[in-house]
């Protein structure tokens, strides 16, 4: 059997692998490596599920989602952050990444350039490769932000760029842009003639009253523009896997036609469960947000306190993307480092390589307070050797 493999495993899924296999076989593993909010289901994500279930409808939901649903996504968007989303324009798909996954498909020929900022999620240039389209780093900078400029958009584009993916609030290192920011991303965009893909999965995670601006909030740019948004982290939901592509009705129907011919739709029951989270939206992302500022908070200031440090906390997401200096372990890789702390102290970490960007690691501070606590001190133990 020949196998024609072109898409690499995500390493992310591959630490998180290795640290449940360890929990398998009975040892205690302080994993730091997947954003899964851990957190009981919401009262009304489940109430969604057992109306759902209450229902006995086991039909195909329709292709492009529930219209209940897709109508909410608009309200939602359009009330909260002042998008001008209309049911049409709106697919719900298999989460978030099935959402980037179409739409890079239907944008991209071979040889196409994507512009890329680092740090970024691991998955986009492995699936931009996968469609024969050439990925190209913008590397970002720590005294900034975090955050790409124009002009270093500019410097990296080609004749061959057609694509920027524009991930906000950003993964790993929670960064997140201004309004004035994105006017001057988005009229770049519109000089260069590139479509934006404007990731905007963590945008109800903001912490200390950071408030969030969606690319999708520009009417003059709304026709060279794809959100990306999802119910996993926004609303705890990550394995009910639920996501939605919002962009202009052409690309939507085509996105929409090739769902059809791969995954065919979204469970039903998720779908459900996601128009009850959205209709509660409030109150299910406030109960979200609290709960992971204060895993934010305590994670910091431990990891502070006892590497003596003056790290900021991130402003938003689930993620703190630290430098290795913090650990005096600059000489080795951060591949090596995960490798190291997982073999010897079973703390599961990604390394920033991973992200595009040597020399840090990204935690995760999603699990309980009593974990994070002990997981660190055995992170001190480790390097008090």
């Amino acid at each position: 059997m020949e196998i024609h493999n072109k898409i690499a495993p995500s390493a992310t899924v591959a630490i998180n692998t290795l640290a449940q296999q360890k929990k398998a076989k009975g040892e205690e593993v302080f994993n730091f490596s997947a954003g899964d909010p851990n957190l009981p289901m919401h009262p009304d994500v489940a109430a969604g599920v057992s109306q759902a279930l209450q229902s006995q409808d086991c039909s195909y939901p329709p292709l492009m989602g529930l219209p209940a649903l897709r109508t909410a996504v608009a309200n939602w968007l359009n009330s909260s952050y002042g998008c001008h989303y209309k049911e049409g324009q709106i697919l719900v798909t298999c989460g978030g990444k099935f959402a980037l996954y179409a739409a890079l498909d239907l944008l991209l020929s071979p040889g196409d350039e994507v512009l890329i900022p680092s740090p970024f999620w691991p998955s986009y240039p492995t699936i931009v490769g996968h469609f024969n389209g050439i990925p190209v780093n913008v590397p970002t900078k720590e005294t900034n932000g975090w955050k790409v400029t124009p002009d270093e958009l500019k410097k990296m584009s080609t004749p061959k760029t057609k694509v920027l993916i524009l991930n906000q609030p950003n993964n790993p290192t929670g960064a997140i842009y201004s309004r004035e920011e994105l006017m001057k991303i988005l009229e770049l965009a519109e000089e260069q003639d590139w479509t934006v893909i404007s990731d905007e999965v963590y945008s109800e995670i903001l912490y200390d009253q950071e408030k969030f601006v969606s690319c999708g909030s520009f009417p003059q740019w709304q026709n060279r523009v794809v959100v990306i948004q999802s119910c996993s982290k926004n609303f705890g939901m990550t394995g009910l896997r639920v996501g939605f592509a919002l962009g202009p009705e052409q690309l939507i129907a085509a996105m929409a036609s090739l769902q059809g011919q791969t995954t065919t739709g979204t469970s039903s029951l998720s779908q459900w469960a996601a128009l009850s989270a959205i209709k509660h939206a409030h109150a299910v992302s406030s109960t979200m947000r609290t709960a992971m500022q204060e895993k934010r908070d305590h994670f910091m200031d431990t990891l502070n306190r006892l590497f003596s440090c003056d790290l900021p906390k991130p402003p938003s997401a689930l993620y703190a993307f630290v430098p290795l200096s913090v650990f005096a372990q600059e000489k080795i890789s951060s591949q090596d480092f995960c490798e190291k702390i997982l073999r010897e102290a079973n703390i599961a970490t990604v390394p920033g390589s991973a992200f595009g960007m040597e020399g840090y690691v990204r935690f995760a501070f999603t699990e309980s307070l009593d974990h994070i606590e002990r997981g660190l001190n055995a992170l001190k133990r480790l390097y008090a050797q």
